[in-house]
Formats: C-alpha cells, structure tokens, sequence
C-alpha cells in the first residue's frame, strides 16, 4: 500500500534558479512571463534546454513541490531557512502532539480489547505530522523533548515517528517517502502493549527470561499489525526487524545487515535516540549529546554507518529542546536551530549564572549576542532535561497557551525580540 500525496501545507518554495531540476514544476519567476520564453505561466521542466533557458532569464523561481514529478525538496528549501519560525509553528506543533498522542493510546487500548488498527486513521494523523515537519521540524522536534515516564510507550512511539520524520526531511526525501517513515515509526512499538507490564516497568536489568519475553514484542507487532485493516507493509516489516543489528546479532532472526529493510534501519536509530534521552522506571535520561554519541560508537554493529552519521547531521550538537550551560554559568533552553549554523542556535535564557530563575531572554548565538558582562554568548555543554530544575514542558505549556494568560515563558520572550532565525 502507498501513500497518497496530498495537498502539502509547504505547496510553493522559492529556490535558486540553479537548484531547479527535471521534474519540478515551476509556477513562478522572478520577471513578467510575458518577458520569458515560456508560453505558459507554470510548467515542468522537462528537458535541458528548458533548464538552460529558465537559468538565463531568472535568478530565482517558485517550485510547486506538490505539482512536480520529482518530489525531491528543492536543496535549498532543505538547507536554508523554514517556511516559519518555530515559534509560529509551535502551536500547531503542539496541536498535532496532541492529536497523535490521543490516536495511539486509542490504538493501545483498542489492542488490549483484540481490535485490530485501522490504518487509515494512522495515515491521518501521520499527514498532519508531516505538515508540520515540512513548515518547521524544530516544533515538533523540541516538543519530542517534553517526557511521561508514566506514558513511556505511547509517547516514545509518538517522539519515534517525529524525529523520524525530520530525518527524513533532512535527508532529502519525497513526502510519500517522509509519511511512509512517520506512519512506520508510529506503529513500531505496537507489540509492547502484549509483554506484561511487571516486564516493561521493572525497576532494573531484566533477567534472561524476562528479556526473552521483551524481544517478543517484534514478533506480536508483527502478528497485530498483519491482522489490521489497511495496514501498509512496510509498518509489519519495521515492527518485525527495528532490533536486527548491522553485525547479526539483533533479535528475532539475525538478520545480516543486507536483509534489514532500510526504513528499520533509520527508525531503529530514531528509537534509540529517544530511549536514551527519556527517563525510565530503571534509568535516568542523558543528554542530546550523550545519546548521540553513543549511537555513533556503535555505528557499524549496532547501528547502520551512513544513516548514523546523517542522524548526527541532522539533529545536531544542540537539538530543539536541549538544555544548554553557557561558558558565563547561565542555563538556558535551545528554541531553534539554523540548518546551516548548527553550532550556533537560539536559547531562551532561563537560569542565572547562580541557577536562579531569571528574566526571560532569547539570545542568537549566530548572531554573538553579549551577555551582562559584555562577553558573547557560547555554550559550554549540554544537560539532560529537567536539570536545574528546569521543565521544558512549563516552558513550553506557558508559551502556548496563547490569550489565556499575560505573555510568559517563551510567548513573553518572543514578543520582545525578533523572530528571525
């Protein structure tokens, strides 16, 4: 089963001519049609001389992403700035958060009474997410970064089909292939809600029973989702394979890396990704860049190597919803980062120097902004969510709760600077 394109929300980009390739249709230029050699005002490029000619008339062109046969995002449209800014993103974001997490504990409970998923509400919701994901990644991927211990599986696949999501934004993929990635993550872990709960919530290493029974939850994915009405395929193969490792040695066939299917391959990166970042019954969360480092080290056996190193890529050093020290002490949380300028992102500033609450500021490391002392800012290192005392989620619930309450959190900040990137 393939999904169907539909109207994306990011329809119109503006590239460089230089960027415009076969396949994509072009529906505006940079002069009056009248004064080109094209007959008709919007076109796909079909032919080289078209190409030659668009590039000797224009400096930019609008490209309709959803009229093209080359679905590709445009590579600039990938590289350069968002359709919006995250703070204007940030509601939707939240509401489409919202919307998948009521979708999957809904699937959950209705596994537990012996229904099967009706996987055109999956595709739904999956479109919503991918919505958002093409205007603003850095929404929905700060958002991944708001925890329930409690709610640990329902909303790690949720966080699972996001970050995966915008991996495959990153990547350069069509939007079939980006929904195809968000609709398999989403359903990845479905086999859990069959393993005892004694098992998934044990305070502790599991013994080697219990790990036995845990690792048949591939299997029970596998058997729920091949029962389930409108299911696409590859959602029963990632359920199935997102534990086989590159080295043989994943669960439940070792497999060899070659017989993997690609799509469990990204998603078990995703998966791990946000595991190692969440707190558990038996584990405390690491920071953005613990758990990257530890997907890096064990690229190659674990992990497979070039997906890893675009994941590095894509999420970056300082990840939306990081919580950053800066060299002056002061805490802040990282709102968004410029996908050229990963090193330098923008904080809202939240503790002091002494890790006191403080007035709320967002600084623009791209930008060198100075701190009280007249020195710029630059981060230090990184910290797991919740250090300091700092909630992401009362951050971000005080931000958004627009109209109910005198701007505060990041609402207050961002009426008081600019929203540029």
């Amino acid at each position: 089963m393939s999904l169907e394109i539909i109207n994306s929300s990011v329809q119109a980009v503006e590239i460089p001519v230089t960027d415009v390739e076969i396949g994509m249709y072009v529906n505006e230029l940079d002069i009056p049609w009248l004064e080109s050699p094209f007959i008709y005002q919007g076109f796909i490029v079909e032919t080289k001389q078209q190409l030659e000619q668009l590039k000797s008339v224009c400096h930019f062109v609008s490209v309709d992403v959803r009229k093209s046969t080359n679905k590709r995002m445009p590579k600039s449209a990938r590289s350069g700035d968002y359709e919006v800014s995250v703070e204007r993103e940030l509601g939707a974001a939240n509401g489409v958060r919202e919307s998948t997490r009521k979708l999957v504990k809904n699937i959950f409970q209705e596994i537990e009474l012996g229904k099967g998923i009706d996987g055109n509400k999956v595709q739904d919701v999956v479109h919503e997410t991918v919505d958002s994901v093409l205007r603003n990644p850095d929404a929905l991927t700060l958002l991944t970064q708001i925890k329930n211990k409690d709610e640990y599986t329902a909303e790690h696949s949720m966080n699972v089909s996001i970050l995966s999501a915008a991996f495959g934004r990153y990547m350069g993929m069509s939007r079939v292939e980006i929904e195809e990635i968000a609709y398999c993550a989403l359903l990845h872990d479905v086999g859990k809600i069959r393993v005892p709960t004694e098992i998934l919530n044990k305070e502790g290493a599991l013994n080697g029973d219990e790990f036995g029974i845990m690792k048949k939850h591939t299997v029970f994915g596998r058997a729920i989702l091949m029962a389930s009405d409108a299911m696409m395929t590859p959602a029963v193969d990632v359920a199935y394979a997102h534990h086989e490792r590159m080295d043989g040695t994943g669960y439940p066939r070792q497999l060899p890396r070659e017989n993997i299917p690609q799509l469990a391959k990204l998603i078990a990166i995703t998966d791990a990704y946000d595991a190692i970042t969440s707190t558990r019954c038996y584990k405390s969360a690491r920071s953005p860049f613990e758990a990257l480092t530890v997907i890096y080290d064990n690229r190659g056996r674990q992990f497979d190597d070039k997906l890893t190193e675009k994941f590095v890529e894509c999420v970056g050093v300082y990840p939306p919803g990081s919580i950053v020290e800066m060299t002056n002490g002061e805490i802040g949380i990282v709102l968004s980062v410029h996908p050229e300028h990963k090193l330098n992102p923008r904080v809202i500033m939240v503790r002091d120097a002494e890790k006191k609450p403080r007035h709320e500021r967002i600084v623009h490391l791209r930008h060198a902004d100075l701190d009280g002392e007249g020195a710029p800012y630059k981060v230090r290192k990184t910290h797991a969510n919740g250090e300091f005392g700092v909630s992401l989620k009362e951050y971000l619930e005080r931000g958004l709760r627009l109209g109910e309450h005198p701007p505060t959190g990041i609402q207050a900040a961002v009426l008081n600077v600019s929203e540029s990137a």
